[in-house]
């Protein structure tokens, strides 16, 4: 397969980038060291260990958390660049002994794309002519093997004549060049057909694998699954529908103001008009926010914590409340929770220093089974290490600091002096652009053609009088359409007779 050709496979840029640091660790000399390994009494020829790939990862490509170098090594497991011996399949690295061997390029996701069901077919029965006790078929690939010889029954006699050529060409090879073939090919379709209770990789998006490791096992998702629904259904709030209807209808009739589909886009809509203050309006932080937005504030502490123009005058009032504590672990906690991963330590060391740890300059008000919690995580914290602190301290100022805001002067006159930007009409012709009509220097004189002089020179001067401006712009007075309909309907309407003559059609009704 050419390179054009595998430019334009499905997720062709991730199989790139997982390659380019596949063939830096087959590096001869600055790679992973492959060489012989001892496996209780039998020598496993060019293998390496999962912890030489975790120490190459983190050393190569300066990853400084072992736990992401461990799940980055188990994703390119997980695609089939290198595969484990004794399962001749994929595994979660860990930082032990067990032996790994990587996986020839030719066997590679990228350059077998296309691979179908006649290859698979050859495969099996391939193994069906060697040592059942060493190469026996699983219990779904014999279920595999039956369903293509009824499918494949037209192409059958090639099927066998190319698993046996292919033995005959294995038994002439060494025992040791046997054994690497045969678990490079084991492994290569381990990955592009799995067994039904394994979740295809091909099949599932790469996304979702980024930073959190995935269970491959469908009994154990299963599980998990099964977990969160029976805590869901313990959990559950029961309420009567007449009530969940209410409080809907409540919340539309609230919100309602705020969506420009349902209600007005205030203060004008800019696809309609030529005003454009409300992109400068909805800006995340501006000097004088508009009435809806402060009122907006005062329906939830979510609502005021969500707008950045909220926050920077809530964090105000508080510095004149000197309570500031609260909002500051928050805001920290969400500078966490969106920095990158090599500053999430340095930054959780700060805010347990700063808020948590005994006679902190800002301490909040948190119990010791969360404090306990969070001490635990310190050394190997991750995004969610405060979440239960921050549900805490939220909750602690939707009681306390929260209400004080929305009672006090200080909100008050925010909402009194907030702005309050009257709406501008829409033109007749609002969607139409400003150089859409000509202007009267580009028309041209014989537009309006007709036989007689005079009505020729009407037309001239009225193009005369509306020189210094464009017929239509805008907005369009009622004279100047008038006029374009008369001298649209007046054009002359001509038809010519049988010898040759010009006989004029036009309406006499039309051209008073």
């Amino acid at each position: 397969m050419s390179n054009i050709q595998r430019k334009g496979l499905p997720r062709s840029l991730q199989f790139q980038r997982m390659e380019r640091i596949v063939k830096a660790m087959q590096h001869p000399t600055a790679g992973v060291p492959v060489r012989s390994q001892k496996l209780f009494l039998t020598t496993v020829p060019n293998a390496f260990t999962g912890g030489d790939v975790t120490e190459w990862i983190m050393e190569k490509l300066n990853v400084k958390d072992a736990a992401e170098a461990l799940h980055l090594a188990s994703l390119l497991c997980y695609y089939g660049y290198f595969f484990h011996i004794t399962t001749n399949g994929a595994v979660q690295i860990k930082e032990d002994n067990e032996l790994f061997r990587f996986q020839a390029p030719y066997y590679w996701v990228s350059t077998n794309w296309t691979t179908g069901n006649i290859e698979y077919a050859i495969y099996l029965l391939k193994r069906t002519l060697r040592n059942r006790q060493r190469h026996g078929l699983e219990e779904h690939e014999i279920y595999a093997l039956e369903d293509l010889k009824k499918r494949l029954l037209h192409q059958w006699d090639f099927v066998t004549m190319q698993a046996e050529a292919q033995f005959r060409v294995l038994k002439d090879r060494k025992k040791t060049d046997k054994t690497i073939i045969d678990s490079q090919e084991r492994a290569f379709w381990r990955v592009m057909r799995p067994s039904p209770d394994e979740a295809s990789v091909l099949e599932m998006d790469i996304r979702n694998d980024l930073y959190t490791h995935r269970s491959m096992r469908r009994e154990e998702a299963l599980k998990r699954r099964l977990e969160y629904l029976q805590q869901a259904l313990t959990n559950r709030v029961r309420t009567k529908s007449s009530q969940t209807h209410q409080s809907l209808c409540a919340f539309f009739e609230v919100f309602s103001d705020y969506d420009p589909f349902l209600g007005h886009c205030l203060p004008s809509n800019p696809w309609l008009t030529s005003d454009t203050d409300r992109w400068d309006l909805t800006q995340p932080l501006v000097d004088n926010p508009t009435q809806l937005r402060v009122r907006r504030w005062s329906f939830n502490c979510k609502e005021l914590l969500s707008d950045p123009t909220g926050v920077r005058e809530f964090m105000k009032f508080c510095q004149a409340d000197f309570s500031t504590e609260s909002l500051n672990f928050y805001l920290n906690v969400q500078e966490i929770r969106n920095c990158p991963l090599s500053k999430i330590k340095e930054k959780a060391e700060v805010v347990y220093r700063e808020h948590l740890a005994p006679n902190a300059p800002q301490e909040v008000n948190i119990n010791d089974t969360i404090r306990t919690k969070i001490i635990k995580k310190l050394d190997n914290p991750n995004r969610e290490i405060f979440l239960e602190a921050e549900k805490h301290i939220v909750e602690l100022m939707k009681k306390n600091s929260y209400p004080r805001f929305i009672q006090s002067e200080y909100y008050r006159n925010l909402l009194q002096n907030a702005s309050n930007p009257l709406p501008k009409k829409a033109g007749i012709f609002h969607f139409v652009k400003d150089n859409y009509f000509r202007t009267s220097e580009s028309s041209s004189d014989d537009e309006y053609d007709s036989d007689e002089s005079p009505r020729k020179g009407d037309h001239l001067s009225i193009h005369a009088q509306n020189k210094s401006q464009p017929l239509i712009g805008t907005l369009v007075s009622s004279a100047a359409v008038a006029t374009a309909v008369v001298a649209a309907t007046s054009a002359s309407i001509h038809a010519f007779t049988t010898e040759g003559k010009r006989l004029s059609l036009r309406n006499p009704a039309v051209s008073k």
